[in-house]
This record gives structure tokens, C-alpha cells and sequence, in this order.
């Protein structure tokens, strides 16, 4: 009887262990991936929905709670059986019950909350930012503005569809130009109002023909004073004076629409009304994501979702597209804003 129960001890033993920092480098990984795979196909999905005219609903997961618990028991029974013939009997039970209780908080993005995520208008400075940071200007202003100093880029969606002015991608490699050069940077500085801040252009003087060049046709193209060396940049269509450019952005929302009307969809939706044409630029070519489409589930897709009777994805190998993508889930956590509104909430326990 000793022998068994010290075999049953060793054989529970390994089950008794904590659940505490051991648990944590799954969990966190896991829960890292799943939540990054949702959020890809969610935004995908919501490009699709507004493409077909749909409503689009974002649900952010608010908080993930892993908890953990664990039972063990033992018992041993024996007897001894006084009878000539008879023998001794004995028994030795164990078990043991582990629990996982995730809790899972999700919340619907409305109200107020909505209105300034999705609905404000990116502010310059951001993408002006994102610009310093690597991300191409041609890709940061083909997804993000609308317009500099009223000379305009491509629109999509079907309501305000328009074709850019080829000035304006006159002014995007010129920009990229002088950056190269180093004469054209970006800072902040305060202004009249207490802790205010204002953007501003610096224009250093060019160092050779090439970039004297480059500098005034840009003071051309926007419009500047030819002896400003410093330019305030804000949110709008038209400056106010020489000294300024204006920065026409626009909102997560608009941004998806625009996104949404440039990516193919099956031509038997287009012929029945279910959706429009889909728009082409001329200038830029290919749609920043191109978002493709198949009756059974693509294989090796990056991102991929069911709807309209279509799987519509993008394709694993498409870095192009994978980069655009990235930017867009970029622009959403920008866009993101703390507010006082309580929005419902949606607890799921397993």
C-alpha cells in the first residue's frame, strides 16, 4: 500500500505546479497574434463593407483576462479481511482539474468616441511626422491628403471622385528633393496662445544650382514669399498669406472610402448594382491596396475575409500592398483618441 500511494504522489506531483510567471510568455504571444490577425481581417472586412455601401463597425478588445485554477486530491483507502481465505484489500484514488477562465472585454467603437476617431480630420503635423520617420511621401500623401494650398491629388469615392492636378505631384517630388538636400525640415514652436503650438516649415538656403532650383519652383507651385524661411502649416484648402501652407487631410473615414473604391470587385457586382466601377488613377497607378478576390479561400493570403459571397484578401507576397496595409493600422491607432464617453461593452467569459 505505501509503494502505491508513493507512485501516486509522483505521478500527481508534475500537476501541481503554479500558474504564475511560467504562463505568462504563451499567453502573451498568443493572445498578441490572435488579436493582431482580428483587427487585420476586421479592417479588411470594413474596406470591403464600405466598397458595398455598407456600415462598417469596429469593436476594439478593451482587456484580456487570463485566469487560472487548480484542484488536486488524494485519497487512500486499505482494509484487512480476518477471514482464513480472505485478503486484504486497498485503494488509492488521485485527481486533479485544471481550469482556464479567459475573459475577453470587448467595446464597440460609437458615440463620441466614433465621431473623434474615425471622423476628425488627420492633422498635418502627424503625417508631416510620419514623413521624417522613413514612410514615403508618395505614400503618406497619396492615402492622406487631399490637397496642399488647394492644388489637388486623386479622390476615389464615387460622391467626390476627381483626377489630381499634376501639379501636385510636381509638389510631392520636390518635397522629397529638398528634404534630401536638407533644406526643407519641420519643427513646432509655440505661439500667442499659452502652451499652443503651430507647425512650421524651415527653409535653409540651397547649397548648389540643382536645389536653388528645386526651392523656387516649390515657392512657385504653393504660392510662398520668396524670402520666407519660415512657413506655418495648417489643416485646410486655402492659405491665409504667402507665409502658409494649406493642408487639405482627411479622416480615417474618408480615407477607408477612398481606399474601399480602389481595389477590384467581381464585375457581376458591378453589372447588378450591387457596387460602382472602381476608380483608376492615371498618375499613381495601381491601388495603394490592392485587394483581391476568389470564390473558395485563397491560400497563403496575408489577410483574408468572406463576404459577398467572395473571399477577398491580399496577397502574402504583395509587400507593396502588406506596406500600405500597415500604414492604414498606422493612421487608426493615430486616430485614436482617449474621451470621457462610456461606451457599452461586451464581457465575454469562457
Amino acid at each position: 500500500m505505501r509503494k502505491i500511494i508513493a507512485a501516486t504522489i509522483l505521478l500527481l506531483a508534475p500537476a501541481c505546479r503554479v500558474a504564475g510567471p511560467g504562463q505568462v510568455p504563451g499567453d502573451h504571444f498568443d493572445y498578441n497574434a490572435a488579436i493582431a490577425k482580428s483587427s487585420s481581417e476586421q479592417l479588411l472586412l470594413n474596406l470591403v463593407r464600405l466598397r458595398y455601401s455598407e456600415t462598417p463597425v469596429f469593436l476594439t478588445v478593451a482587456s484580456v483576462i487570463s485566469q487560472y485554477s487548480s484542484t488536486y486530491s488524494l485519497s487512500a483507502t486499505a482494509a484487512a479481511n480476518a477471514a482464513v481465505t480472505g485478503a486484504d484489500t486497498g485503494g488509492v484514488a488521485g485527481r486533479v482539474i485544471w481550469t482556464d477562465r479567459p475573459t475577453i472585454t470587448y467595446a464597440p467603437l460609437s458615440g463620441q468616441q466614433f465621431s473623434k476617431n474615425l471622423l476628425t480630420p488627420i492633422p498635418p503635423i502627424a503625417l508631416f511626422r510620419l514623413m521624417q520617420s522613413g514612410w514615403t511621401s508618395d505614400l503618406v500623401t497619396r492615402i492622406g491628403v487631399w490637397s496642399i494650398n488647394d492644388i489637388k491629388d486623386d479622390r476615389a469615392r464615387p460622391s467626390r471622385r476627381t483626377s489630381g492636378q499634376e501639379e501636385f505631384y510636381e509638389v510631392l517630388e520636390l518635397w522629397t528633393g529638398l528634404t534630401d538636400d536638407g533644406v526643407l525640415g519641420l519643427r513646432e514652436s509655440r505661439v500667442a496662445e499659452p502652451g499652443a503650438r503651430v507647425s512650421v516649415l524651415v527653409l535653409r538656403e540651397p547649397r548648389g544650382e540643382a536645389a536653388q532650383a528645386r526651392l523656387a519652383r516649390f515657392r512657385e507651385l504653393l504660392g510662398l514669399d520668396a524670402s520666407a524661411a519660415e512657413i506655418d502649416v495648417t489643416y485646410g484648402r486655402l492659405p491665409r498669406s504667402r507665409s502658409e501652407v494649406a493642408v487639405h487631410t482627411g479622416s480615417i473615414w474618408d480615407i477607408m472610402l477612398d481606399l474601399a473604391w480602389q481595389f477590384d470587385v467581381p464585375q457581376e457586382h458591378v453589372e447588378s448594382g450591387r457596387t460602382g466601377e472602381t476608380f483608376h488613377s492615371e498618375r499613381w497607378g495601381p491601388a495603394p491596396i490592392q485587394v483581391k478576390h476568389a470564390s473558395d479561400r485563397p491560400k497563403d493570403a496575408f489577410v483574408a475575409v468572406e463576404s459577398q459571397e467572395f473571399w477577398f484578401y491580399i496577397d502574402g507576397n504583395d509587400r507593396r500592398s502588406k506596406r500600405a496595409f500597415s500604414f492604414l493600422q498606422l493612421l487608426l491607432s493615430l486616430a485614436e483618441a482617449p474621451v470621457d464617453d462610456q461606451s457599452p461593452v461586451v464581457t465575454i467569459t469562457s
